[in-house]
């Protein structure tokens, strides 16, 4: 009786699996079966399976691409360093006291030339409005540009209103020569002047400042010259990890140095 039972059970077992075989090879069939005119519609959860799986490979595919790919973008962003020598032109406003003769130091360390133009009490107003920028640039012919303005421009009202179309103007003066903005050194909350610029160079273009330590001078506003000097130096040590366009900087041994030429404009009336 017993065998008779077991023998039972292995038959509907088996009869279970043929069924259930059947059920998964027809699920493969994607048009269905014609069976005397009829169309039989055949399941699809083996099919839908076996995509589910591709597209979980798919996905973990495509986040290591995504990541690779994020990188990539990144890293084209950024210009491979430039180690030939340079035409340096840095102007802006009366930081440049400070900056230029630390700059200077390494220019003359790398082979590169520099001209220092101060326009004293100068601002993004002074210089688009003026054509000032185009006569140095056509002159000296410069192939890279520091600027640094933005000192005089820190309690502005509306800043990107009354601001924005002389930065625009200056930008398109400068037009394809690499250069890298050195922000304010605040010595207080400005009323938008860093984010002005932070929106319109865009990343690998733009030094913000305002979050440094300075030692001032008896001014309350420009850096002491050592700290000025030691502004530079945080400068140059971003251009190697974080500038669009670096160049050979290399730190010099002496703390200073002469422009090779340097213009002076006094405070626009």
């Amino acid at each position: 009786m017993v065998c008779c039972m077991n023998k039972s059970y292995w038959g509907l077992w088996s009869l279970l699996f043929a069924a259930l075989a059947l059920f998964v090879a027809l699920s493969y069939w994607q048009d269905g079966i014609n069976v005397g005119g009829l169309n039989i519609k055949t399941a699809s959860f083996a099919r839908d399976f076996g995509s589910a799986s591709d597209v979980g490979d798919k996905v973990k595919q495509d986040t290591s691409g995504t990541t690779k790919d994020s990188k990539a973008d990144a890293d084209s962003c950024r210009a491979p360093m430039d180690t030939t020598a340079k035409t340096i032109l840095f102007f802006g406003d009366s930081m440049l006291e400070g900056l230029a003769p630390r700059l200077a130091a390494y220019c003359d360390k790398n082979g590169h030339k520099l001209i220092e133009v101060i326009w004293y009490s100068s601002s993004t107003l002074c210089w688009g409005e003026s054509s000032r920028l185009t006569e140095l640039i056509n002159k000296y012919h410069p192939d890279y540009i520091f600027v640094c303005l933005g000192a005089n421009e820190l309690y502005v009202p509306d800043i990107k209103r009354a601001r924005r179309p002389y930065l625009k103007k200056i930008l398109a003066e400068i037009g394809d020569i690499p250069y890298v903005w050195i922000g304010p050194p605040n010595w207080d909350k400005d009323t938008g002047i860093n984010d002005m610029l932070a929106q319109e160079l865009g990343k690998g273009r733009f030094y913000l400042s305002a979050n440094d330590e300075f030692e001032r001078s008896r001014d309350g506003a420009h850096p002491k010259r050592s700290s000025a000097y030691k502004w530079m130096d945080r400068v140059v040590k971003w251009m190697e990890t974080d500038c669009a366009h670096p160049i050979r900087l290399a730190r010099p041994a002496k703390g200073s140095s002469r422009a090779t030429h340097i213009v002076i404009y006094q405070p626009p009336k």
